[in-house]
């Protein structure tokens, strides 16, 4: 018993617990300091290698942050200094303290406060918090360009709330005086603070007066006093009629604004009228009472179903009459809705030019010379396609293990299509994961030759140092590039980077000791001594989104396209630099974005130098332009002019737009029976093509559209986006007459003739697992064909070859005629011989013109009145020596643009020269003429155009 008690009395060993904690703590701290070191010194090599370019975005995103943040979240309430958060945290603690069980006077949030420090404290690292959930790079330009003087017509805005209360009127003028001017305002500033106080409203007035409702006071949660019920419900109904009022001026910003539109605003303004009158009454008669009666809770309800019920009658007896009435009373609006659509997508830029889509037939004598003057056209026709082109070059890569390909692009050199597919750099397979590090960094650093060469019109792989002086790429994008960073010690006498290449460029930035070893823990085992030289941000698109936030690189799901460029010696990517704006807040925006071409970025692939040209002439483009003067160009370099392109997403994204609000006219827009839509499964095609109305050869984007809804698989028309920088972006719409007999077909109906074709169905079981690949719409002379090209092998083949090419005729009069042949020029011929067997009518002179001699002079006199230039008629000419500059016929409509460019011509050449133009006539013809005195000499410069059909024409 007594040892027992020995032994229960001896001292329990002890457990070094606070030398434990201390060490802990110590390793924490360490940990801790080390990542924000690692961070820290990120952030300082962010500022050595890019200077005062890295801190511009930040500095945008702390000024807007900032003051969003503290609208949204900062308590002015210095005399109570409530906290939700911190009165819940002190509920949580106070509940594991007492095991569950809370005090009474913890629970009562009315009476919880903060000490006044704490309370300051708390509501700087609200904002600090809040800057990162309200980052807006763009806002915080557009405030800090304020300070500058820059102004964003703010007091336009103040017309936003008359919008509601007025019909306007049948067209769309009204929005573009009184809406588009408010647009830079709106989504630059506007929009950003309404969803910065609508958080305050929600956060600090909703939330905080419901936890004050919601709990008992002290009092109450002791049981002195009985469960108050009227001041809740004051409170309650006050809260209620706030939100009323925050709908109803949000409402004002809507993006749809209709005939029920003031209504709804009457209703919620009643409404929060109503509900605050209940809330002072409801206070007022609270004191003292615990309970509400049942004839206040009843008048409270009624008011409540009233509102809503004449409202909604008031909008459903719209509905109705609107049902019946649909153009007069949606079209003013659909109007308004359709011009800033419209102002959107820049679709009033949009060229819409009637297509002449009848068949022609060149005889059979005349088809070698008619192939001999478009020769031009059908040695540029591109027979390779994507699919075909990396099926070709992905053997060019060959055993190679260390790269892959990440992308190809169509370009243009001279003329001429390529296909251009870009490396990446992978880590083998073969890598054992203890050389990993020492591989993805100091070996595999780069891609010895980036691009492979394929020319798109005849498929021969071509030598891509013709092109591309400079094939390594350090910067570019996908695998290690995107992954990892690379590195190398600045002395370094021999290579570790592939094939023992010695990097030279500028980019990266040195890390000496003691700095590289917080960077990276194993230079401090490695290269303890010496200073390295760390290659980062190569991913381009991660290199730009860091400098350059405000622009859009993932364009609605997808990258935005770069494609590479030279200027002879270095090689660079182009990345286009589109901004999408929202426009939620925009009256008749139809939640549809505004998006703009800002410019381009130049991204040297050996060096990562970037080069930025702000292109737009958009309010945010010139708002970029003020904001980064000292880093920006406004014109590119005369080498890169013939290799631009326009963005494809862009040119997607805006004949999308175009399909709907190409429609003007409200009544056809409401019924929905003339909206577009792109060939499903259809891209944009870039060609070298004249399309209709085209002087010459040139790089465009091509994209067909179809009738929406259509049981017909025949096209409306395609649109063109031209590429050289003089006419870059240009959009012109080739519109096919709904009302036309002759059809132009689309590429699933053209496909469909192809496989009908007899001699075509013969030829496939010959080949070797055809694929067909694009059928791309060009128009030789007057012909408008599509040529398709058929592989002998998929993507997955060994060997991918040309089989045959297809020319199949868009347009369609109750039959298909296809040629076939090796080359673009053989099918086309064959094409043309099908077509000369059509026997056509003889067309007989009409014996009445479509326009009489009156309505055609007139026309060519609105010429010269359109050009201010003044025409006189003389008695008599006496000139020394005559100059006919052109001559034209003009009998018939289909004549009248051959003589518009003729009278065009004349005026540009001449007119300038003189301060009149002399007009005679002579029989049929009209002539004007320009009489100058050159050297003594009076010469007469003149056109002729005849007007009239010549009853017995010379033989």
């Amino acid at each position: 018993m007594d040892s027992y008690n020995e032994e229960e009395q001896q001292p329990a060993p002890t457990f070094p617990t606070r030398k434990v904690m201390l060490v802990i703590a110590a390793l924490f701290a360490i940990f801790v300091i080390w990542s924000i070191g690692s961070q820290l010194i990120w952030l300082i090599l962010n500022f050595k290698e890019f200077g005062k370019l890295f801190l511009r975005p930040i500095f945008f995103e702390i000024i807007g942050g900032t003051i969003l943040a503290i609208i949204a979240f900062v308590r002015l309430d210095i005399l109570n200094r409530r906290s939700l958060i911190w009165w819940f945290i002190t509920l949580i603690i106070s509940a594991f303290k007492g095991y569950g069980a809370i005090p009474p006077n913890r629970i009562d949030f009315k009476s919880f406060k903060l000490t006044p420090t704490k309370f300051a404290l708390w509501q700087i690292t609200k904002v600090l918090l809040g800057m990162m959930l309200f980052r807006n790079y763009i806002f915080g330009m557009a405030t800090y360009a304020m300070s500058q003087g820059w102004d964003p017509r703010l007091d336009l805005v103040l017309g936003v709330f008359k919008l509601p209360f007025i019909t306007p009127p049948m067209d769309g003028v009204y929005a573009q005086a009184n809406v588009l001017p408010m647009i830079p305002a709106i989504t630059l500033l506007i929009g950003p603070l309404l969803a910065a106080f609508g958080t305050r409203l929600v956060i600090l007035v909703g939330i905080t007066q419901l936890a004050r409702i919601f709990t008992p006071t002290s009092e109450e949660a002791s049981g002195a006093v009985p469960f108050g019920v009227s001041w809740r419900v004051a409170s309650f109904e006050g809260i209620l009629s706030i939100g009323l009022f925050w709908v109803m001026f949000n409402s004002f910003f809507s993006a749809v604004i209709d005939y029920n539109t003031r209504y709804i605003i009457g209703g919620l303004a009643v409404g929060g009228i109503l509900f605050a009158i209940f809330y002072f009454l409801d206070l007022r008669y609270s004191k003292g009472l615990s309970t509400l009666r049942r004839r206040r809770v009843t008048i409270r309800i009624l008011s409540i179903f009233m509102i809503a019920l004449v409202t909604g009658s008031i909008m459903a007896i719209n509905n109705s009459v609107a049902d019946a009435r649909k153009v007069e009373w949606l079209g003013p609006y659909t109007s308004q809705q359709i011009a800033v659509n419209r102002y959107f997508a820049e679709l009033d830029k949009v060229i819409e030019v009637p297509y002449d889509i009848n068949l022609k037939v060149t005889p059979k004598s005349m088809i070698e010379e008619h192939i001999t003057d478009n020769r031009h056209i059908l040695n540029k026709i591109r027979l390779w396609d994507w699919e075909a082109a990396f099926a070709k070059l992905k053997p060019e890569i060959g055993l190679i293990p260390y790269v892959d390909y990440q992308d190809s692009d169509i370009l243009r050199f001279n003329n001429t299509l390529y296909w251009s597919s870009s490396m990446k750099p992978i880590l083998p397979e073969t890598v054992l994961q203890a050389d990993q590090w020492y591989a993805e960094h100091l070996v595999y650093t780069h891609v010895p030759n980036g691009f492979y060469i394929l020319n798109a019109n005849e498929g021969v792989i071509e030598e891509a140092d013709q092109f591309f002086k400079q094939r390594r790429i350090y910067y570019g994008e996908g695998g290690l590039l995107s992954e990892t960073w690379a590195t190398y010690p600045q002395d370094r006498e021999e290579s570790e980077e592939l094939g023992g290449y010695f990097y030279t460029g500028n980019g990266g930035v040195s890390l000496s000791p003691p700095l590289s070893w917080i960077f990276e823990f194993n230079f401090f085992l490695a290269y303890r001594t010496q200073t390295v030289e760390v290659l980062r941000y190569r991913d381009i698109y991660d290199r730009i989104e860091m400098l350059f936030p405000y622009f859009e690189y993932d364009f609605f799901g997808k990258k935005v396209d770069m494609f590479p460029v030279t200027d002879g010696v270095q090689t660079y990517y182009l990345m286009p630099l589109i901004v999408r704006l929202d426009t939620g807040k925009v009256p008749w925006s139809n939640n549809n974005p505004l998006v703009r071409l800002a410019g381009y970025a130049l991204i040297d692939i050996y060096n990562g130098d970037i080069q930025i040209f702000a292109l737009g002439d958009d309010f945010f483009s010139e708002l970029f332009k003020d904001t980064y003067s000292e880093y920006i160009k406004t014109e590119i370099p005369e080498w890169l002019e013939l290799q631009t392109r326009y963005p494809e997403e862009l040119f997607e994204w805006r004949v999308g737009m175009f399909n709907y609000y190409h429609v003007t006219d409200p009544a056809t827009f409401i019924v929905a029976k003339e909206f577009f839509e792109v060939p499903e499964g259809l891209d944009t095609y870039y060609i070298m093509s004249q399309p209709s109305g085209f002087d010459e050869l040139e790089f465009v984007g091509l994209l067909s559209l179809e009738l929406r809804g259509a049981k017909g698989r025949n096209l409306a028309g395609y649109m063109v986006v031209e590429n050289d920088y003089s006419r870059l972006g240009v959009m012109t719409f080739n519109k096919v007459s709904l009302e036309s007999d002759t059809k132009l077909l689309g590429p699933t109906a053209t496909r469909e003739a192809l496989e009908k074709n007899a001699e075509f169905a013969t030829l496939r079981t010959l080949l070797r697992t055809p694929r067909i690949g694009d059928n791309i719409l060009y128009r030789v002379g007057e012909h408008d064909v599509y040529f398709i090209p058929v592989y002998t092998a998929g993507a997955g083949g060994v060997v991918t070859e040309l089989g045959v090419v297809a020319c199949v005729g868009a347009l369609f009069t109750g039959e298909y005629y296809v040629g076939l042949g090796d080359t673009a020029e053989e099918a086309y011929r064959d094409y043309l011989t099908a077509v000369a067997k059509i026997e056509l009518p003889i067309p007989e002179v009409p014996t009445e013109p479509e326009e009489d001699v009156e309505e055609r002079t007139a026309n060519i006199l609105n010429i010269f009145e359109k050009a201010n230039v003044t025409l006189m008629t003389p008695e008599a000419l006496n000139p020394t020596v005559s100059y006919n500059e052109g001559m034209t016929d003009y009998v018939s409509i289909d004549q009248w643009n051959q003589t518009r460019h003729l009278v065009e011509d004349f005026i540009s050449d001449w007119a300038i020269e003189t301060d009149k133009i002399l007009m005679w006539r002579e029989g049929s013809n009209i002539n004007f003429g320009a009489l100058l005195n050159i050297d003594g000499i009076t010469e007469l410069h003149y056109i002729t155009v005849n007007l009239e059909v010549e009853e017995n024409p010379e033989e």
